[in-house]
């Protein structure tokens, strides 16, 4: 994990904006110029990468026992944004980068989608506390996950 973040599950990813990216020189310039461009600081850009870093998305709640599948299913049926972690997921096992970038408000959020996207970021998220808010869709083949949770 990079970006000078700690590893840490992601429990929610509210007020986060979340890309995939497919090489990790694209992840490296993105968090660069969200940096130069956007003001962010690199140390708040958690950074998740490849197979060893997708359970900490844990789409299931299985990592953390009955209390995290309880909250899953919960979290399901009232946002949106679960479904979305099994694509995260998905694409670390695929062996792809992932960034997950703290940003609020249209005007940073439109700023930092732009960003991500112009260095090749897909599947671009912004999640709210009861939206998702899709910028950029998936770009590829679908990562392996359960029908239920295709778009």
């Amino acid at each position: 994990m990079g970006g000078g973040a700690q590893r840490r599950s992601v429990g929610t990813a509210v007020g986060r904006l979340l890309a995939v990216f497919d090489r990790p020189a694209d992840a490296d310039a993105a968090t660069q110029a969200l940096a130069a461009e956007a003001g962010i600081d690199n140390g708040r850009i958690d950074r998740y990468e490849g197979a060893a870093d997708a359970p900490l998305f844990d789409a299931s709640g299985r990592r953390r026992g009955l209390r995290g599948r309880l909250y899953r299913i919960i979290e399901f049926t009232w946002a949106d944004q679960a479904p979305d972690f099994a694509w995260y997921e998905a694409a670390l096992r695929g062996g792809r980068t992932v960034l997950s970038i703290p940003v609020s408000g249209q005007g940073h959020v439109a700023e930092a989608a732009r960003i991500v996207t112009a260095h090749d970021g897909h599947f671009v998220n912004h999640f709210g506390w009861f939206e998702t808010q899709e910028l950029a869709r998936w770009r590829g083949p679908e990562p392996d996950v359960p029908g239920f949770l295709r778009r």
